[in-house]
């Protein structure tokens, strides 16, 4: 009777074991990477009265939804990887623009001193500079005080803020007339809380038009230029 009770016990939990298992081939484990691969597994758990085997569950495993994760979890990693670079490349761009600049500012920066250590004073120079619609007829030095008095009574315009706070003096204005005959290197200075008015000054002289270059010793010379400019609240018309 012991016996007979252990037989049976044996019986049961092979039936139980073999009812648990999942079985896989080696064409289900090759194609799990496979999204549309459904490997089906018979598993036999019961026996019938006369000793055979039935199948009692059909158990179907799928890898879609395991790949479907998988996969977005690839384009999530992708996309993270994109924006990494992205903003990288963004870095880099940003320190070449920068070295640029940092290079733009330093050759101008050159050029300037370049310009100011070349220079030759307007009451040295050989030859003066032009303006290029002056008469033959007329002295150079008399047609240049002309030409340049008549700019400034032309486009110099007082600053409105400046007469609301009474703002006036004299504003000494410097500046360079290149070897190409080009007006650089414009400097204003002036009496305290005077910056509306060097402003101005210096708007005024950026506008002066294009000049027949100094020369000295038959070469075009950088010739510099300095002047006031009164800013006189007795002349202005209330």
């Amino acid at each position: 009777m012991r016996k007979l009770a252990i037989f049976l016990q044996f019986v049961l939990m092979v039936q139980v074991a073999v009812s648990q298992e999942v079985c896989e081939t080696k064409e289900t484990i090759e194609n799990e990477n496979d999204i549309s691969s459904i490997a089906k597994c018979s598993v036999t758990g019961k026996l019938n009265d006369n000793g055979s085997n039935t199948k009692s569950k059909v158990t179907v495993v799928s890898s879609r939804s395991r790949q479907k994760r998988r996969s977005n979890e690839t384009k999530q990693l992708f996309s993270n990887n994109v924006v990494k670079q992205t903003k990288i490349n963004d870095s880099i761009q940003q320190l070449k623009l920068d070295h640029i600049k940092e290079n733009i500012t330093a050759i101008n920066t050159a050029l300037e001193e370049k310009l100011v250590n070349e220079q030759v004073s307007f009451n040295d120079v050989e030859y003066i500079p032009q303006f290029t619609n002056c008469s033959e007829d007329i002295d150079v030095s008399e047609c240049f005080n002309y030409k340049m008095q008549k700019h400034l009574i032309d486009n110099i315009v007082y600053p409105e803020k400046a007469l609301k706070k009474k703002i006036q003096g004299d504003v000494w204005v410097s500046f360079i007339i290149t070897k190409s005959g080009q007006v650089k290197n414009i400097i204003a200075t002036g009496p305290e809380n005077s910056e509306m008015l060097k402003e101005e000054a210096i708007r005024v002289i950026s506008i002066l038009p294009q000049f027949i270059p100094g020369k000295q010793n038959d070469q075009n010379v950088n010739v510099s230029y300095t002047f006031p400019i009164s800013f006189n609240l007795d002349n202005v018309l209330e």
